[in-house]
């Protein structure tokens, strides 16, 4: 057998075809929702609900079933071009960050990050004992069930607040830096806590070795990154401008740079994203960067890839489990948790951090953005059999209505 299977004739054009919908109604629907003065997010991610089981999948239930068929093989193309939409998203926003304001910021940002995660974090983990025992999945603890549902109410998404931030103009305003500071802190604390609730649920017993293993490999990789990893980056863009003047090799850099960078936060047991991220900030930091390189990776991630991401995203909503009282009742619960307990916390840790109300208030609704983290989260949950095929479309539910309601306003 060759070492590259090849996809058969029907398989690639199912995914050709997938990726002309998604990218249609994603880039259509995020135009017209910036017009009316609300992120291209925010459409993406209803692209996805509209071709999901939710409309696409009741009102045409065969075009459905062909262009998204219960396939692995299938669904995991479109969903690589989607990771790939995430990964360069964040290569962007360390482009826009700048370490000097973060430094400067920095106390300010552990303070908002701990009230931003405490509070929801205390109240998820009461709300988890209180749920419907048909909530848990066919292997689940109580507590196994309880710390999910406490992480996926404390935690933010950095992808979808970097991108929001971004078409607002932010990213380079104080408000903008600390929000990703606080945002970054929050997605690595989420990957770290879903790798040791995933050590319980399938052992019964947290592995410290393990989180801590985590920790420390994270905390090298920052070192190294910052250190060795921002002198090989310089000398080798200075070597590329001596021999050419071109962008397109720079850009070649920086994707084999981004991509390295993901490879080993991911073998680390953190995320790929997480890597991509300080790939950014390390390659925006260079002074041999040419011009016109972070502009030539915008215009296809921000065009193309990123709205796949969403929109994928908004595919994994079902929106007929509402039409079960209980389910809804508690949908509404764990949504007015997640964003009361996520806005009161951050907004708190921002008052003691010394913000003004105005700021404290939209760092509070921007940390509410729920994205990359949840949805994972909500997968293994369902995998490991902790959390039940209805609860895991709430935690996907609650992610979509905050993408649709969590609108930063002014921060002066």
């Amino acid at each position: 057998m060759p070492a590259l299977s090849s996809l058969s004739q029907h398989q690639l054009l199912i995914f050709w075809t997938e990726l002309l919908v998604i990218v249609l109604a994603a880039v259509t629907l995020g135009r017209l929702l910036r017009k009316v003065g609300q992120p291209a997010v925010i459409g993406e991610l209803l692209a996805g609900v509209l071709l999901g089981p939710s409309v696409l999948g009741k009102t045409w239930p065969g075009a459905f079933h062909w262009l998204f068929p219960p396939d692995v093989v299938q669904s995991g193309l479109i969903n690589a071009v989607g990771w790939l939409g995430v990964g360069f998203l964040l290569v962007l926003t360390g482009f826009e960050t700048d370490l000097v304001i973060i430094r400067r910021l920095g106390r300010a940002a552990a303070t908002i990050a701990v009230g931003g995660l405490a509070l929801p974090f205390v109240l998820g983990l009461a709300l988890g004992p209180a749920m419907p025992s048909t909530f848990l999945g066919h292997q689940a603890s109580r507590l196994a069930f309880s710390l999910f549902i406490a992480v996926s109410l404390a935690i933010s998404s950095l992808p979808v607040i970097a991108k929001i931030l971004g078409e607002l103009g932010l990213m380079r305003r104080n408000f903008g830096q600390i929000t990703v500071a606080v945002g970054m802190v929050n997605d690595l604390i989420g990957w770290v806590a879903l790798g040791g609730i995933a050590g319980l649920a399938r052992s019964g017993t947290i592995s410290p070795g393990s989180v801590a293993f985590t920790l420390a490999a994270v905390a090298a990789i920052l070192v190294f990154s910052f250190t060795v990893g921002q002198r090989a980056v310089d000398s080798l863009l200075r070597w590329n401008r001596g021999r050419t003047e071109s962008t397109g090799d720079a850009l070649a850099i920086v994707v084999v740079v981004s991509l390295l960078a993901a490879v080993v936060t991911q073998g680390a047991k953190s995320d790929a994203v997480l890597g991509a991220f300080v790939a950014g900030i390390v390659l925006g930091r260079s002074r041999f960067m040419p011009a016109g390189v972070k502009e030539r990776l915008e215009s296809i991630t921000m065009a193309v890839l990123a709205p796949v991401f969403f929109a994928t995203a908004g595919l994994r909503i079902d929106l007929s489990v509402l039409g079960n009282v209980t389910t809804l009742l508690w949908t509404a619960v764990v949504l007015g948790v997640a964003m009361l307990t996520k806005l009161a916390g951050a907004f708190a840790g921002s008052r003691l951090a010394g913000l003004e109300r105005r700021e404290a208030l939209a760092l509070g609704i921007g940390l509410n953005c729920r994205g990359a983290v949840e949805v994972v989260i909500a997968t293994v949950g369902l995998s490991l059999g902790v959390l039940s095929a209805t609860v895991s479309i709430v935690v996907r539910l609650v992610i979509s209505v905050q993408h649709h309601s969590d609108t930063f306003p002014s921060s002066g």
